[in-house]
């Protein structure tokens, strides 16, 4: 199954020049500069653990187990965004950690990171990568989009909740203090909005209580001038199923 052709720029006013293609193995020396440099500016090393093999990881977002789409000025990669297509069984299937049943695990998709180089922040490309990798886990039929987030960036954590993704868990793994945030690309979640509470953003023991109580974060809100986030409980998905070739695997 090929992915869907991804859009040209130019319809980006403020980008007339940029280019977007998928990174292929050529790239890799440019993806790790990038990474570098947006890694050396972050403000709490938490913020983003790099991960050990970066060879690897890279591997395991591109053809055919994923995407990474790259944003190009000129020569310049200033932006690129991963969206990885995880075995039913693999060990790193986000959807074990946030308790989904065995039988949509194959629904997964990972968006497993995201990074804009400084100088061209502010211009809506996160959301635009978003955006994409969201069309492109749909045309695999992985529609339950999961990313993992640190709780020390609560500017990633903005954006996506912004995008219409929401805190499904909140805990520990390895050693690290993260979300996982989610959107279902069939629509199949419900919430009673009735049954809501405020939870500090970096109060990790209330955030993990409350998403093993069937709570999950949907939105910001401020008490005072402390930056809260508000959880609601979550009600049984509504009953839809994927057509009989769920799943399709990247090629």
């Amino acid at each position: 199954m090929r992915p869907p052709s991804l859009p040209a720029l130019g319809t980006l006013p403020q980008l007339p020049q940029a280019s977007l293609r998928v990174l292929a193995s050529d790239d890799f020396t440019a993806w790790v500069g990038l990474r570098d440099e947006v890694i050396a500016g972050l403000a709490h090393p938490d913020m983003y653990v790099r991960e050990a093999d970066e060879a690897a990881f890279f591997a395991r977002n591109s053809p055919p187990q994923g995407q990474c789409i790259g944003v190009f000025l000129a020569d310049e990669l200033v932006a690129y965004a991963m969206v990885g297509m995880p075995g039913a069984d693999a060990a790193d299937n986000l959807g074990a950690v946030i308790g989904l049943p065995p039988s949509r695990h194959s629904w997964v998709s990972h968006l497993a990171s995201c990074m804009v180089r400084a100088p061209w922040r502010g211009y809506q490309l996160q959301a635009l990568l978003l955006k994409l990798r969201c069309a492109l886990a749909q045309a695999y039929q992985r529609p339950l989009c999961l990313a993992m987030v640190s709780l020390h960036n609560p500017v990633s954590r903005h954006n996506l909740l912004s995008q219409g993704m929401w805190i499904a868990w909140t805990g520990m793994t390895d050693g690290l203090r993260r979300h996982v945030l989610q959107i279902d690309l069939l629509g199949r979640q419900r919430w009673d909005m009735q049954d809501s509470r405020l939870i500090a953003g970096d109060d990790f023991d209330q955030l993990r209580a409350a998403a093993a109580s069937g709570y999950v974060g949907v939105g910001e809100a401020l008490d005072g001038r402390r930056a809260m986030l508000r959880y609601v409980r979550r009600l049984p998905d509504a009953e839809l199923s994927l057509p009989a070739a769920h799943g399709v695997e990247p090629r």
